[in-house]
């Protein structure tokens, strides 16, 4: 018999509508949680789940990331932060500062403003919770021809270190996971000879995530989990 770990409870999934983000939906779904995408934008109503309230919010804003806290009736049990941006090769005497800023608030500065709100909604409910983001296999690499989006997530490893040691008290876990190149219509395009068997499929890293917003993830706060696939 599956247990589903996430019955009745609500999962907020920030970037649910993209290629990772719906497979999080579906497997958040199936958990029977209750899930909430929170985007940029949302999908036309024809294009839209039923089962999924959808609200729009800017992460590069504060005010609206903390206004989508509020206007949740009561703390999420799990926040997931699947917004991101991805620059591609450049050398480090060719460093386009504009992109390295660029880089460092799609990906860091949203993390910490999802971080920092979810946790301040955790506390005044006092139950606990899950954080999970999103990494990438870069963070663990040595970033040549690619400093700016390397980086930016190896500063979203750290921002789960410092916060999971903030709030191992509060009954809050904060981890990341940390994808290779992901198996999606868009990647395979950009890459037509590539082995796309040795990539992770969305819906497997999807069952990752799962888990770490599980119950039975209680122990593991501050990881980084790699998702790498075969590659």
């Amino acid at each position: 018999m599956v247990q589903n770990f996430l019955a009745g409870r609500t999962v907020v999934v920030f970037g649910g509508t993209g290629a990772l983000g719906s497979a999080v939906v579906v497997r958040m779904l199936a958990d029977e949680a209750k899930v909430i995408v929170a985007d940029a934008s949302t999908p036309a109503s024809t294009n839209a789940n039923p089962n999924v309230r959808y609200t729009t919010v800017d992460a590069l804003d504060e005010e609206s990331v903390e206004s989508c806290f509020a206007s949740l009736d009561a703390a999420p049990w799990a926040v997931v932060n699947l917004i991101g941006g991805f620059a591609g090769a450049q050398a480090i005497v060719d460093l386009d500062l504009s992109i390295l800023r660029r880089q460092l608030e799609l990906n860091l500065m949203t993390a910490a403003t999802i971080t920092k709100h979810a946790v301040r909604r955790f506390k005044a409910d006092g139950l606990g919770g899950r954080i999970v983001h999103t990494s990438s296999r870069v963070a663990t690499q040595d970033g040549h021809n690619g400093f700016s989006y390397s980086v930016s997530k190896l500063a979203v490893v750290r921002l789960v270190e410092a916060a999971a040691v903030e709030v191992r008290d509060d009954s809050i876990t904060v981890n990341c996971v940390m994808p290779s190149i992901i198996d999606t219509p868009a990647n395979r395009a950009s890459m037509p000879t590539a082995d796309y068997a040795k990539w992770p499929r969305a819906s497997q890293i999807a069952e990752v995530i799962s888990f770490l917003v599980s119950d039975a993830s209680e122990l593991i706060s501050g990881a980084a989990i790699p998702v790498y696939g075969r590659g």
